[in-house]
This record gives structure tokens, sequence and C-alpha cells, in this order.
């Protein structure tokens, strides 16, 4: 016996509302991740035979800075996923009620009376 997985509207607006729990919680995450603020941590870094150019105290702030800004923008794309997920499904439970609503109203069919 195969059997017919059934989704009902309060399911899956249940589901949405944590999905998009998930949306706050990206964004908050996103919030603490903030690098380097104030004086440079590696400001004692030193080229081991004194090259010239970047010190490399301020290339280490660089990358971190960098990597910051890669991981901001996963978060959001995330955060955004997580936002459209949510509708989606929530346009998902609409469309369920819409549909119980028509089929009410269209058609009643009782015991045996389509039988042939």
């Amino acid at each position: 016996m195969t059997r017919v997985a059934q989704s009902d509207p309060d399911s899956l607006e249940h589901v949405a509302g944590k999905v998009e729990v998930l949306h706050d919680h990206f964004k908050d995450a996103k919030s603490k991740m903030t690098g380097i603020a104030g004086q440079n941590p590696f400001g004692d870094i030193r080229h081991p035979d004194n090259r010239p150019g970047e010190h490399p105290s301020e290339a280490a702030v660089t990358t971190l800075h960098s990597f910051r800004d890669r991981m901001h923008g996963q978060f959001d794309a995330a955060a955004e996923l997580m936002k459209s997920t949510g509708g989606a499904l929530r346009e998902a439970a609409r469309a369920l009620r819409e549909t119980e609503e028509a089929a009410k109203d269209s058609l009643t069919v009782k015991d045996g009376s389509l039988q042939v």
C-alpha cells in the first residue's frame, strides 16, 4: 500500500514560522561577526628580512576584513533564502485553503453514487 503525503495549511504555516525564525538567526549571527575593531592586534608582526611593502600585520587585517565581508554576504543570502522559503510555504497554505473551499462548494459525492 502506497501512502500519499498529506499537507494541511496549519502545518505549512507552522513550518513557515519556524523557517522565518531562521532568517532572524542568520541576521543575528551576521551582526556578531565584526572582524577587527580598534587597534591592530597584529601590530608587532614583522617581515623576517625587513622587506619593504605592506606590513604583514596590515595584510592580516585586510584578509580578516575580506573574510568578514564574504561571510556577511553568505549570511545575507541565507537569511533571504529563509525569508522566501517561509513566504512560499505560506503561499502554499493559502492555496490549499482556497482549493479546499472550492472543492466544498463545487462537488458533493455520496457513498455509492458514482459506482458503475
